[in-house]
């Protein structure tokens, strides 16, 4: 299995995979989510010659994942910082494959290449696979309702 990495690009019909995926996996837990609005957000993290960018994972031509290195998505505790990882998604049937890390390195020299120093995210469910990935702890998730940040110098 080969597992490419590419920029996702405005006009690309990619941009509807993706924005499928986020709205399938959060919109619920914003209700007055627009599909519209989150249309045109993807766009504008899909550049390519700076941040904020959005790289898709495909596996044998086959789109399977996606993550955007954005600054509109920081956690506000952690405002200051960034840039920020989000939008991270694998495809159920491509998990435990090796496409995550592919996409956080891929996501990583570009993100250097632009003059990023450092990476942050911050994650309900999968802080565990993030600091695997030689991401740092930094706030540790305390209620429900509450995300774990982790930070990794570039």
């Amino acid at each position: 299995m080969k597992v490419s990495i590419a920029l996702l690009v405005a006009d690309s019909p990619l941009l509807e995979t993706v924005l499928a995926w986020h709205w399938h996996e959060w919109s619920a837990d914003h209700a007055d989510a627009d599909r519209d609005v989150w249309r045109e957000q993807l766009r504008r993290r899909a550049c390519s010659d700076r941040i904020p960018f959005t790289v898709v994972a495909t596996l044998n031509d086959q789109a399977v994942g996606c993550l955007t290195v954005c600054d509109d998505d920081a956690d506000e505790r952690y405002e200051d910082r960034g840039p920020w990882l989000t939008g991270m998604l694998v495809i159920g049937t491509s998990r435990n494959l090796g496409v995550g890390r592919r996409l956080l390195v891929a996501a990583a020299e570009r993100a250097r290449a632009f003059g990023a120093r450092e990476l942050w995210l911050h994650t309900g469910a999968a802080a565990q696979f993030y600091e695997r990935c030689g991401y740092q702890l930094i706030h540790r998730k305390e209620t429900l309702d509450d995300d774990a940040v982790l930070w990794r110098d570039l």
